[in-house]
């Protein structure tokens, strides 16, 4: 009786959830397969459709062989697919035929190698030649779908499942819960968890509940995250190690490491063990805040509870050290892991050479990778090169950057965008204007493999306006969105800031009120842009305005506006409305900047006995 009425259930639930769950959406199908709802060709034969699993011995040697070939490579995969599928082959002609259970140990080798297009053509091979299954080897298929990113096939799956009388378990469920959010669907994932509530389609365990945690840890939900957490424990299912490190590691990303830490001391008091993962994020989040005497005491702890750090661990630190510029102390890690047995790798080292460039000492960086990693056999990779890229333009060694731009193909490696955007704002920021807008449209322009971002017309537009090519600018903006991409309020306030100090100022006004038009909004650096503009050519008025619309917008000036506007007071000699507006600025908890104090001390110095900058060095003083 229960049966039936799981059944019930889950037809019921299964019509809610097709009407319920939309948005996902189709992509193309791996060209290796192709499923069709014919190929879901259930036998009728079976006696049960959800068997529990067995493990008869068989007196057959072959049987026998088989099963202690199936058992080993269902935990590890075979080494070749050749293999596999010979096996396969074999197991079709036994007589009699291998249990359904042996057929799903195949299936799970093929996943373990993660052959999943594949496993479902043996899947679909097994259905249609009458072959029963069970739940076991459905749910392997519906993970497999969810890993050839076919959520859409897995649901078909399902659906079938149920009409032919078969009823899916939590661990079904779960797989497809996992492959929304894999898909980044987490709302259609939270959608299916809520209807198997709702319906009592299922008992959610552990794993479920983790994976909507997960799934909203993914989207920073950390609140409902925690939320869902509390209710799990209220429901009687206990939280284990990994949901407890899905939460720390959430909060710490969201720097909320004291909630973190209090989490940690909870597992414990419940006897719940944190293992090396849970200090790792831990040690990030305090890192972050550079609480080096937490991090120490975590550190103790792990030794005392017999935990040993991993490399990763071990990379957190010596990438903390390296940007805080304490490069001993990054190397001591370095040793220190040495010495324990763990194998530094290029994350290490690529994280030693960022601390160095950080510090301008970009020649050690580069000794790091030419000696140390050549060394102890380790390949650099891109990141390795984008690191030294950057440290050598920052030192305003463009060529010497450009040298190791051309090894990286040597290597095997190919540039990313990153690599190029760095090296245009090197030509830039060296004034090499030419060699710039050179380097762009041979080497950038012309790679159709390179998808130029909004980082790289942000990076070309300022360069461009700032070396008064304003008219180049403008043609290459109209040509970015001719080609569909679509700038963001970053790219129009380099664009603003660069026409109003070329002499642009309405082109600049017009840009800046049609923002609203293209689905933007100011924020406080561009409404700063056009007060800074205003107040150059004198329309204070303007300027004053703008002040007053920007707050009304929900947007508050910040120091920087403040000392904007009142250099533009200053600068059109007016003395007693700065004032007004220094006290506005210090009610709000900001301060006069080194270039507000200089333009002061400059005025007072040509117009000593002016009572209204008298007053204003008073204001200073106090």
């Amino acid at each position: 009786m229960m049966k039936k009425t799981n059944k019930l259930m889950s037809s019921s639930f299964l019509v809610s959830l097709s009407h319920s769950i939309t948005g996902i959406t189709c992509c193309p199908p791996p060209a290796s397969f192709q499923f069709h709802s014919h190929f879901l060709l259930f036998s009728t034969n079976k006696s049960n459709p959800n068997p529990k699993p067995h493990f008869p011995y068989s007196s057959n040697p072959t049987h026998a062989n088989l099963q202690r070939l199936l058992l080993e490579k269902s935990k590890s995969g075979f080494d070749k697919l050749d293999d596999a599928l010979a096996v396969f082959d074999k197991m079709l002609h036994m007589k009699p035929l291998p249990s359904v259970y042996q057929f799903a140990q195949l299936l799970a080798a093929l996943v373990k190698m993660k052959r999943y297009s594949v496993a479902v053509s043996v899947f679909k091979d097994i259905c249609v030649k009458g072959i029963p299954v069970d739940i076991v080897t459905i749910t392997t298929v519906i993970n497999c779908f969810c890993h050839l990113n076919r959520v859409d096939y897995a649901f078909s799956l399902l659906a079938g499942t149920i009409k032919r009388g078969f009823v899916p378990n939590v661990v079904t469920y779960n797989t497809l819960i996992r492959g929304l959010i894999s898909r980044d669907n987490p709302a259609e994932a939270q959608l299916l968890f809520t209807n198997l509530i709702r319906f009592k389609v299922i008992q959610p365990d552990v794993v479920t509940y983790t994976t909507i945690i997960n799934g909203l840890c993914k989207r920073a939900h950390a609140s409902t995250a925690v939320t869902l957490f509390r209710y799990m424990e209220k429901k009687g299912c206990q939280p284990d190690t990994v949901t407890y490190n899905t939460l720390i590691d959430c909060l710490c990303k969201l720097r909320l490491v004291d909630q973190a830490l209090g989490l940690l001391h909870e597992m414990i008091k419940k006897g719940i063990t944190p293992n090396v993962i849970t200090y790792s994020s831990l040690i990030q989040g305090l890192c972050d805040f550079n609480r080096w005497q937490d991090v120490n005491q975590l550190l103790s702890e792990m030794k005392t509870r017999n935990i040993s750090p991993n490399v990763h661990t071990f990379n957190i630190l010596v990438d903390a050290y390296g940007k805080e510029g304490m490069i001993n102390d990054a190397e001591d890690v370095i040793e220190f892991m040495i010495q324990r047995g763990q194998h530094p790798d290029v994350v290490t080292y690529s994280a030693l050479m960022d601390g160095y460039c950080l510090r301008g000492e970009v020649d050690k960086a580069l000794a790091v990778l030419e000696t140390t990693m050549k060394k102890r056999g380790i390949v650099p990779n891109i990141c390795t090169y984008n690191i030294l890229i950057n440290g050598y333009c920052k030192k305003l060694k463009v060529d010497r950057a450009i040298d190791l731009f051309q090894q990286m193909p040597l290597e095997g490696l190919t540039p990313t965008i990153e690599t190029y955007n760095t090296i245009l704002q090197g030509f830039f920021h060296t004034g090499r204007h030419v060699d710039a807008r050179k380097f762009f449209k041979e080497k950038m322009m012309l790679n159709k493999a390179l998808t130029l971002d909004n980082f790289t017309c942000s990076i070309l537009l300022h360069g461009l306006c700032q070396n008064r090519f304003v008219v180049e600018a403008l043609s290459f903006f109209d040509t970015m969105l001719s080609a569909g991409l679509i700038p963001n309020i970053c790219i129009y306030s380099t664009l603003i800031d660069g026409l109003s100090k070329n002499g642009h100022l309405e082109k600049a006004r017009s840009l800046f009120d049609n923002l609203p038009l293209k689905g933007l909004r100011p924020n406080v650096k561009t409404y700063t842009m056009m007060i800074q503009a205003y107040c150059h050519v004198g329309l204070l008025n303007d300027a004053n305005e703008l002040v007053l619309k920007m707050e009304a917008n929900g947007c508050l000036p910040d120091d920087v506006t403040y000392n904007t506007l009142i250099r533009g007071f200053f600068h059109n000699k007016k003395y007693n409305e700065a004032g007004v507006l220094m006290d506005e600025m210090c009610a709000r908890g900001f301060s006069a900047d080194a270039s507000t104090a200089s333009a002061l001390l400059d005025l007072l110095k040509s117009q000593e006995q002016n009572p209204a900058l008298l007053a204003l060095r008073e204001k200073f003083l106090t």
